[in-house]
């Protein structure tokens, strides 16, 4: 019992120490934990024993791999998924098979490994990793379509990898089975998951519309029900469990649901933990005689599979109509290996070893070589290729994110999206966005306190985020996020306060919009009643200069210092030592005395103001404004 509780506990702790191991020196987090996990195992400190948790950790295996499917499946967007269908597609078909064949050939060729094993060993790694992938995206400069392409293979294609695992884990064990019966046998797993992954896919869809279940029971109502889709698959067809998982989790994304956000969120914090407790036990009974006896030889089969058969396989499945040739070769040398390849071949050794079949050790030793290897390599192509193959963001292209549906964020919209900048906004209640929506702009259901909202908008390191809503902890929090998650060094964000009661820290990395302390709702109410004036002026001379100041004088909060321009490019922090800096300086400005002291400063602009977004926050109806 003693050494069941501590293995439970040091698993759970090495898994969340590897996971800030990871986040500080922004690593694949399968690199540390995988590491840590063969330390502290029987063949380190001895703190690890999964042997302890007996056929237990077999279940938890099984289940925890279910529960990470469903949660990628819960991430896929259909209106993305559509828009990259082919190169998916063909990804799913064309690069499994390539990538299968061309695996097992390399496993048995290179290291001599029996063609039952060898199989297994391709059947294995066709998987490329959704929760490897995903933060290595976070910090990669890309163009979008790439990432969707990475992200959408690397959801679909675990299923579909462990699923083929089991059909030559069938074929091995059962030695001259009918290829008639082993595709029956398939084509039942199939369709078992896919139906019962819609039906309680359903099912969860009333649960969450619903007013019996509330609040956070909603969610874990929802985790009963994985658990529950799990196990009716699996006793329906053995292995079709978790392809039914995933197809519950899609069939839930695919549906506008009021409560998705906090279940996305839920879900995510819960599979970081399984994945870090499953890469740890699985890590800590690994056998290291088995990858040491691969030598060179197993190198060789890892290099090629990075080298060869990926790129081989991805320039089979994306033509150059598709996707041009930059695309094509970042999808080719990123294809890291995750936690389904792991618990995948670490059953399979198990069940080889159970059936008295040889090779498991040294298929599993080389699957967990791939995995690490494949995992810094694509680390380091992340950092390295875009600017190789000229991947540099355009400053006039740059994605600008909003977090919060109003007015005032309406009128920063308009600006960024006249600026050339591909604007989206960010709200976590749908009819706020319909304005926006109309206006032409790109919008995101999402809670700004989910990293998953900022990954559907497509946040990147030199993009701009601006939290600007009616609440200043929810505005910081959102800037800590994109800033800790996706690289955002400067986040814009609209603060109420006076800016020293930020404290030192997050003054050294957040631009105040307006270059201080705003009365948000106040400027929304006055956008939403058409009670300002935008007015445009030339900063730099002196005179202008002090206008400025005496029209903030007259009136507190009276002016708002709404984005300077360099040239074209917008700039949304205008603090006074920036002044010297801008070509002109936009203002919202109340009526009466500050109008009267700046009118003379107007620069005449050709262009008339656009349409403004705005939202009543008290009622669902959208107005526009001028």
């Amino acid at each position: 019992m003693e050494t069941i509780l501590t293995t439970f506990v040091a698993a759970v702790a090495l898994g969340i120490a590897g996971q800030v191991i990871a986040e500080r020196f922004q690593l694949p987090a399968i690199i540390p934990l995988m590491l840590l996990g063969i330390l502290c195992g029987p063949a380190g400190v001895g703190l690890v024993h999964p042997e302890a948790l007996g056929d237990a950790l077999e279940a938890l295996i099984h289940l925890g791999v279910a529960i990470i499917l469903f949660e990628g499946g819960l991430s896929l967007d259909p209106q993305r998924l559509a828009k990259v269908g082919a190169p998916v597609r063909n990804l799913l078909t064309i690069g499994v098979a390539v990538t299968g064949a061309g695996g097992a050939w390399l496993a048995h060729s290179l290291t001599g490994m029996s063609w039952s094993a060898a199989v297994l060993f391709g059947a294995v790694v066709t998987v490329t990793g959704p929760t490897v992938i995903v933060p290595l995206l976070r910090h990669m400069i890309a163009p979008r379509e790439v990432k969707t392409i990475l992200v959408s293979e690397g959801l679909i294609v675990d299923p579909i990898g462990a699923i083929l695992a089991y059909v030559v884990l069938q074929w091995i064990q059962r030695a001259g089975i009918p290829f008639r019966e082993l595709v029956g046998d398939l084509l039942v797993l199939t369709a078992t998951g896919v139906i019962l992954g819609f039906a309680v896919g359903a099912l969860a869809r009333l649960v969450l519309r619903s007013r019996v279940v509330r609040g956070e029971l909603r969610t874990l109502s929802l985790l009963a029900l994985v658990m529950v889709c799990y196990l009716v698959a699996e006793h329906q067809a053995s292995q079709s469990g978790i392809l039914a998982a995933m197809v519950m989790g899609f069939t839930i994304s695919a549906a506008e649901l009021p409560d998705l956000v906090s279940v996305k969120a839920f879900k995510g914090q819960l599979t970081t933990l399984l994945i870090s407790v499953l890469f740890i036990l699985l890590s800590a009974q690994l056998d290291l005689g088995s990858v040491l006896d691969l030598g060179w030889r197993g190198a060789l089969v890892v290099a090629g599979l990075v080298a060869l058969i990926r790129p081989a396989a991805v320039a089979l499945s994306i033509w150059p109509r598709q996707l041009d040739w930059r695309g094509r070769t970042m999808i080719g040398l990123t294809a890291p290996r995750g936690i389904v390849a792991a618990a995948v071949a670490s059953l399979g050794a198990r069940a080889m070893s159970e059936a008295g079949i040889a090779g498991g050790g040294a298929m599993e030793g080389l699957v967990y070589l791939a995995i690490l290897a494949t995992g810094a390599w694509s680390t380091l192509a992340a950092l390295v290729l875009p600017r190789a193959l000229g991947f540099t963001t355009d400053p006039t292209r740059r994605r600008a994110v909003l977090v919060g549906a109003n007015a005032l964020n309406g009128v920063l919209a308009r600006h960024l999206a006249a600026a050339g900048r591909t604007t989206l906004v960010v709200d976590a209640v749908s009819w706020r966005l319909d304005t926006f929506r109309k206006a032409g702009l790109l919008t995101v259901v999402g809670d700004a306190r989910d990293a998953s909202a900022y990954e559907e908008a497509g946040v990147e390191r030199d993009s701009t985020v601006v939290a600007a809503t009616t609440n200043d902890e929810l505005n910081l929090l959102a800037a800590e996020l994109v800033r800790a998650e996706f690289g955002v060094e400067h986040p814009v964000v609209a603060i109420q306060r006076p800016p020293d009661e930020l404290g030192r820290r997050s003054r050294a990395w957040v631009d105040l919009l307006g270059g201080g302390a705003i009365d948000v709702p106040k400027w929304v109410r006055r956008i939403e009643n058409d009670q300002f004036t935008e007015l445009t002026i030339d900063p730099r001379p002196a005179e202008a200069i002090a206008a400025l100041h005496a029209a903030e004088r007259e009136e507190k909060n009276g002016v708002l210092r709404l984005l300077g321009y360099r040239g074209d490019e917008p700039v949304l922090q205008v603090g006074d030592d920036r002044f010297d800096q801008l070509d002109r300086l936009t203002l919202l400005l109340t009526e009466g005395r500050p109008i009267e002291l700046l009118a003379p400063h107007r620069l005449a602009l050709d262009d008339d103001p656009a349409e403004v977004p705005s939202v009543d926050e008290k009622t669902p109806k959208a107005t526009p404004n001028s």
